[in-house]
């Protein structure tokens, strides 16, 4: 029998800055165990539970993370509480739903990079994507390999998928996606929460952004009771880089139905999905083709970075430090909140290569010659 986690919560309204340094929102669906740094997220949740854990995480000028306000059992005040001073304050809001194997620091490390390349709110939810048992162990007969980071399925290719280590990253990375489906009404909680918030507070808007296999994850929430409805509180839904199937991805894509637009970013060279390719039995993912079968819609966009610049490995350029200069006038505005075009613009004042007349796929890059517009 699974004990219920101590009660954490330290009353006081969440703030954005304690002496001068920010700090950002995180939910969870993982327990949460009394600490001061991230080790406060544990690798352990309840599988089917609705239980949400929430605290506030501040850059420690050592380069690690302060963790405090930790509340294991938020109610629906609580959530009330922490987010509607984000929804009254002065910037665009993100929600940020990160992909496979992100320990809770290394979901910190992102929010924070998005805050400021972006100049946005990010609240971030940390979810069990590090491929251990619902209980936090590790898998059976596990051979004993590094964690890693969320660009370890970059190492996974045809030859080499039967080797151990390999496949030690396989079946974390296939686990993270079990662990996902058995925590969709945690997220779905957590949208619910978000949506209420958004529409009492009136005010900022904001975005959902699901990278990765964060993509998976949001794609099993949306057949939870209010989930989808919450989500038509978002102005944006920007799915980056996302793992989950090409084929069949427009049957659940046309349940999000957010207030401006759902926008689905992919690059050929992403060598982490292709990983994921070889993982899954050749699997095409979405986030590097969409294949033929597009949702043509005026509430969808599809936006090609193949040829762009996309960093080593291809498959965090939301995310690069510095940003290029096209890919941040793209993703600073959909991030942001906004449309990725304005009424007065021509695509190719935004995207180099042109958007088809039909508007579903823009060209941040060169086109393939049988693609371009």
């Amino acid at each position: 029998m699974v004990e219920s986690p101590p009660r954490l919560h330290t009353a006081g309204t969440i703030t954005t800055t304690i002496r001068g340094r920010r700090t950002m929102l995180i939910f969870t669906h993982r327990e949460l165990q009394p600490g001061t740094d991230e080790s406060v997220f544990t690798t352990r949740f309840q599988p089917g539970g609705t239980r949400l854990g929430l605290a506030t995480v501040t850059r420690e000028a050592s380069g690690g993370w302060s963790v405090s306000g930790a509340d294991a059992d938020v109610d629906d005040a609580d959530a009330m509480h922490a987010l509607l001073p984000l929804f009254q304050g002065p910037r665009p809001v993100l929600l940020y739903l990160h992909g496979n194997n992100n320990t809770p620091a290394a979901c910190f490390e992102r929010c924070a990079l998005l805050e400021r390349l972006y100049g946005l709110e990010v609240i971030g939810f940390s979810w069990a994507s590090e491929g251990f048992l619902a209980d936090g162990s590790t898998l059976p007969a596990l051979a004993a390999a590094p964690l890693g980071d969320e660009g370890d399925l970059a190492r996974v290719d045809v030859g080499n998928r039967t080797d151990a280590g390999i496949q030690n990253r396989i079946r974390r990375y296939k686990q993270a996606k079990t662990n996902a489906q058995d925590a969709v009404d945690a997220l779905a909680r957590f949208l619910r929460m978000v949506g209420t918030a958004r529409l009492y507070g009136n005010g900022q808007a904001f975005t959902l952004a699901a990278h990765s296999l964060g993509a998976h994850y949001l794609q099993y929430v949306l057949d939870v009771d209010g989930a989808g409805e919450s989500l038509g509180t978002a102005h944006n839904v920007v799915l980056l880089a996302p793992c989950v199937r090409t084929a069949g991805h427009r049957e659940w894509l046309a349940k999000l139905h957010p207030k401006g637009r759902a926008y689905v970013t992919y690059n050929k060279g992403d060598s982490v999905l292709f990983g994921a390719y070889v993982a899954d039995g050749q699997q095409l993912k979405l986030g590097t083709d969409p294949g033929a079968d597009l949702l043509v819609s005026p509430a969808v966009r599809y936006i090609d970075f193949s040829n762009s610049k996309t960093g080593f490995g291809g498959h965090a350029y939301f995310a690069l430090d510095p940003m290029p200069k096209r890919s941040f006038k793209v993703f600073s505005r959909i991030l942001g909140s906004r449309p990725d075009l304005e009424l007065d613009e021509y695509p190719r004042q935004i995207y180099p290569g042109g958007c088809l007349l039909d508007g579903s796929t823009c060209y941040l890059g060169r086109p393939d010659s049988d693609e371009a517009p």
